[in-house]
């Protein structure tokens, strides 16, 4: 009989574990971490996972995360980065558990994860924000542009996918790393949550993290979530149309 993929609901199961696993880490080891984006979201209006999503998103401050990348290590998760990983795509991680993968080709991809992402700090004012923002995009874009050209070497065999580096886009990686860096978290009054927007506002929102229920767990949270969550979404407690409450994820999972 052939094995069937994991169904949303078990991949959210799956996703949860990783989560336990990263708030049992980070508790043990003293960093702070956020529930962010469509998690938050959940953990306040579903009390757990929003029914349509399939995929879970955390924030950690700069240099919480960077001592995550360096010290972290299992037997059952891997943290990818662009530190560890030269193959890896995005300035952010991603921990992935070592039981799930997806088909790629003959091989096995372990990707399954939940996205790391990292909270930096951010000039005072609006106009250098946005210059450091926009200086922040040049190289997010140069490497947008390498990583399509990748993806199309990769469709016509000729680059293996995920499984080889291409140093050029991690050369663009690590010069994004070093602008989001310019500006220390710890002194600075105002961040920039970095999941792929443009979105900055005072620390004292993120503030010193509390728990909130997310399905049968009790995980860290902004202090001031609602202030986050309404930056982010405006009325978030009103749900999206129907024909929006899609997933955003289409590859199949299977445990090994």
């Amino acid at each position: 009989m052939e094995e069937q993929p994991l169904s949303l609901r078990e991949r959210q199961l799956e996703y949860l574990k990783i989560l336990k696993e990263l708030d049992r880490y980070c508790t043990e080891k003293g960093l702070r971490y956020y529930m962010g984006c469509g998690t938050l979201l959940g953990a306040v209006r579903h009390k757990g996972f929003i029914p349509w999503d399939d995929d879970l998103d955390v924030f950690m401050p700069r240099p919480d995360y960077m001592r995550l990348v360096k010290e972290y290590h299992s037997v059952d998760y891997t943290l990818h980065t662009i530190y560890n990983d030269k193959a890896h795509a995005y300035n952010f991680g991603r921990l992935c558990s070592n039981h799930i993968y997806t088909p790629m080709g003959r091989k096995k991809d372990f990707s399954f994860g939940i996205d790391v992402y990292v909270i930096n700090g951010a000039p005072s004012t609006r106009e250098e924000q946005n210059k450091h923002k926009d200086d922040t995009q040049v190289y997010i874009r140069r490497k947008t542009k390498l990583l399509t050209f990748r993806n199309i070497l990769a469709k016509r065999n000729l680059w293996p996918y995920k499984n080889l580096a291409f140093p050029l886009m991690n050369r663009e990686l690590m010069k994004a790393e070093m602008e989001f860096a310019k500006y220390d978290f710890d002194s600075s009054e105002y961040i920039w949550p970095y999941g792929g927007g443009r979105l900055n506002m005072k620390k004292e929102n993120y503030g010193t993290p509390i728990r909130l229920q997310f399905e049968d767990g009790m995980f860290l949270a902004p202090e001031h979530y609602h202030e986050v969550l309404t930056l982010g979404y405006g009325d978030y407690m009103q749900l999206p149309p129907e024909e929006k409450r899609i997933q955003s994820h289409a590859s199949n999972f299977y445990r090994i």
